[in-house]
């Protein structure tokens, strides 16, 4: 095996969304620019339950190539390992790393124990975890004099402590500082937090005291509290303007400040403070409990909670002592905490030069390749598959696509070139539901044990007890199950299945509002998405080349009929009378697309000479060729339908087993984007639904207004999502040892 070398590796659960994952992006922009290699080791750690991302900055340092993805099986070779935050090493790393370090190094971001006297972490089972992992004495590098101060006076064997505290970098050309300006009413106090109650005052009362709610004096912006503060106060003050937490804009949203005031709840320990430096750069006049001095000493000023206010009106009093301490603060993070910093505290690591091992990158070997499973059920249309497909054709080539199905639409996926297994399912073969469960439960764990995939994603409404029993067998494949909502009522059962998953990952949906299913209770605990599409709207054929492919003429109306397979709800008669309405206006041309599903077993027979027949996929791609277009309201032919422009008349199918496309349908409607026509009250119409829709201005209205929409892929964000949990190491679950 080819032996992979780096002058850093950093091991660390990059889904953290606060200060963890702020300062390990510093450090390795650090790195990046003194030249070294640095490899970057994913961890899924216990601490968070929910499917978080990869956090934004850290995210860009993979996309720039500024650091490389380590896959747990490499040998890896390495002068230094630093291993960020504790809570990775609560259990054991599962599998194994196969990495090789000089030094091993972790960096404590939170202390051992906090204010309220509770262990966080077992310092003694953090060590002894690393030295498995490793296998090398371990060296403690806490963040803060507060960190330091949680650890126990004797310290477990094989490990040691650094003599200086390891302090969050910044960079700061990133953080631009505030101008001076005049201090105008009312003053703009500000603060920003991931949305934790114990990250803010424990009451309301407490959180008025340091907030002050005279709004002709005082505007308060709190970024990170938007819903969170709703449910945790009650009611908001006035002058309370509350934003959603967000990595991106911080910087924007911290020069538009006056002063910057962080109080939390009584039981929380600061390990550091990251958001505090941040203003601080910005060149807040920055206001803190008492405990913060021995980390930012004069370059933030420190108040009893009952004496905020006055020290704010003293400074707004006193311009030159405002712009003082303001030039103190920025000050300070340049000098004791610019990323600059970071090439002498790794050189006190390692005393010798660290010239850097000779792995530049454009040596490194590719990634070993991986598997990933795209499992699906039956499904009534082409809906699972296609999107599935979305993110598949998204992949980097070192993961492989394997798709594993139980709808006749694998051909679909055959004829990309995908490996490709087919399931029957019980109601194709009239078997008896038990019997097949443990037939098909065998067969997907043959599978599953031949392919050994690093992920497996599951695209369904159904989640059948036979998936979750295999799911179990391989706690070390990460599992995730990509959900739709707009659900009914009668699909709750399956909700009960979702702990068979690492992650739940809901593609969006322009009707959201719309939704009343069930899966909107529980949206919280999935990572939601953009609308995914197969086919992107610009990467459609052009018009003329189009119609060419098609064989339609160059110079008719042409209306395109996708009304669904038919297998669960019959469109016979909608099909008829749309056909009918369709071809009675001159110079129109219908052309119907045959499902894959069905192509072979009932063709679909022309009404006459301008209905023409059409197989293809995805009918996305060639979809500048039509004018307007009659289409059910699933998930993919919707929202390709709105992205697409193209002016729609909706036909929703209300299947018992369907999402809600009524819902959907009439969502579109009311908005402008399409019509809605149900099959069961509005068929006798039908004629007045489609003069309405080859109407030439109605058309050109409904395209603007579709044009309009903002949007990005879904799909990428999921294949991102695949990509970075393709190559975890994970200490999420607790192993006996």
């Amino acid at each position: 095996m080819t032996v992979c070398r780096y002058d850093i590796v950093f091991v660390a659960d990059v889904r953290f969304e606060g200060g963890t994952s702020t300062a390990l992006a510093a450090e390795m922009t650090a790195a990046a620019r003194e030249g070294w290699s640095t490899g970057l080791l994913m961890v899924k750690g216990p601490i968070l339950g929910l499917p978080f991302p990869v956090h934004a900055d850290i995210r860009a340092h993979l996309d720039k190539g500024l650091t490389e993805r380590v896959d747990p099986a490499q040998k890896v070779e390495t002068r230094l390992l630093l291993l960020h935050h504790p809570g990775i090493l609560i259990n054991p790393l599962q599998p194994r790393p196969a990495i090789e370090a000089e030094k091993v190094v972790i960096v404590l971001h939170h202390p051992a124990v906090d204010r309220a006297g509770k262990q966080q972490y077992d310092i003694a089972t953090v060590v002894k975890h690393a030295r498995f992992a490793f296998g090398k004495p371990v060296l403690l590098a806490p963040v803060s004099p507060v960190v330091r101060q949680s650890l126990p006076r004797h310290l477990p064997p094989d490990c040691a402590l650094l003599d200086e505290d390891w302090h969050n970098l910044i960079d700061l050309d990133d953080w631009p500082c505030r101008k001076p300006r005049a201090l105008k009413m009312p003053v703009r106090i500000g603060r920003h937090s991931r949305p934790h109650p114990q990250k803010w005052p424990d009451t309301l009362q407490q959180a008025k005291t340091v907030y002050p709610t005279d709004a002709r004096r005082y505007e308060i912006r709190m970024l990170g509290g938007e819903e969170f503060l709703q449910a945790h106060y009650g009611a908001i003050p006035e002058n309370w303007k509350l934003q959603p937490f967000g990595f991106a804009g911080v910087a924007d949203f911290l020069i538009d400040l006056d002063f910057y005031v962080y109080y939390h709840s009584e039981a929380w320990s600061e390990a550091f403070g990251r958001a505090i430096l941040e203003a601080l750069a910005a060149g807040l006049v920055t206001i803190l409990p008492r405990h913060f001095e021995p980390l930012f000493g004069d370059a933030a000023l420190y108040a009893e909670p009952d004496d905020v206010k006055m020290l704010i009106d003293h400074h707004i009093a006193n311009p030159a002592l405002y712009a003082a301490q303001s030039e103190r603060a920025r000050r300070f993070a340049v000098e004791r905490h610019g990323i600059a910093r970071f090439a002498g505290r790794i050189a006190a690591l390692m005393p010798a030069t660290v010239d850097g091992l000779p792995s530049p990158a454009s040596l490194m070997p590719p990634l070993p390749a991986r598997p990933v499973l795209f499992l699906s059920s039956n499904g009534v249309g082409m809906g699972h598959i296609t999107r599935q497909m979305a993110v598949a054709d998204r992949l980097p080539p070192d993961l492989v696509p394997v798709f594993a199905t139980m709808s006749y639409a694998a051909k679909v996926a055959v004829e990309a070139g995908y490996q490709t297994h087919f399931f029957n399912h019980h109601r194709a073969m009239g078997a008896d539901t038990k019997d097949w469960r443990s037939v098909f439960a065998d067969e997907l764990f043959e599978l599953v044990s031949h392919l050994k995939p690093a992920v497996i994603a599951y695209d369904a409404t159904a989640v059948f007890p036979a998936i979750a029993d295999v799911l179990a067998l391989f706690p070390d494949i990460y599992a995730l199950w990509m959900r739709r909502p707009m659900w009914r009522e009668g699909h709750r059962l399956f909700l009960d299945l979702e702990r068979a998953f690492d992650a739940i990952i809901e593609p969006g949906e322009f009707a959201e509002e719309f939704d009343t299913g069930p899966t909107r209770e529980v949206r919280h605990r999935a990572y939601s998405v953009p609308p995914v599409l197969h086919i992107t709207p610009q990467d459609r054929l052009e018009r003329d080349e189009a119609r060419r492919l098609l064989a339609l003429p160059a110079d008719s109306t042409v209306v395109a009929l996708q009304i669904g397979s038919g297998n669960n709800f019959d469109m016979a008669g909608v099909r008829t009378a749309v056909i009918d309405a369709v071809l009675s206006h001159p110079d129109t041309v219908v052309v119907e697309f045959q499902s894959p599903i069905r192509a072979a077993i009932e063709p679909i027979q022309p009404a006459g000479p301008r209905h023409l027949v059409r197989e293809a996929y995805p009918v996305f791609r060639y979809s500048r060729a039509f004018d307007a277009a009659v289409s059910a309201a699933g998930y993919n032919g919707f929202h390709e339908n709105l992205l697409g422009a193209i002016p729609t008349l909706f036909v929703p199918n209300e299947a018992d087993e369907m999402d809600m496309q009524l819902s959907r349908a009439r969502w579109a409607e009311l908005n402008g984007y399409g019509w809605t026509m149900r099959r069961d009250t509005d068929l006798p119409r039908c004629r007045d639904f489609i003069t309405r829709l080859l109407d030439p201005w109605q058309r050109r209205h409904m395209t603007a207004r579709c044009a309009a929409i903002d949007w990005q892929n879904g799909a990428d964000k999921i294949a991102a999502f695949i990509t970075d949990h393709a190559r975890l190491v994970r200490s999420d679950r607790k192993v006996v040892d």
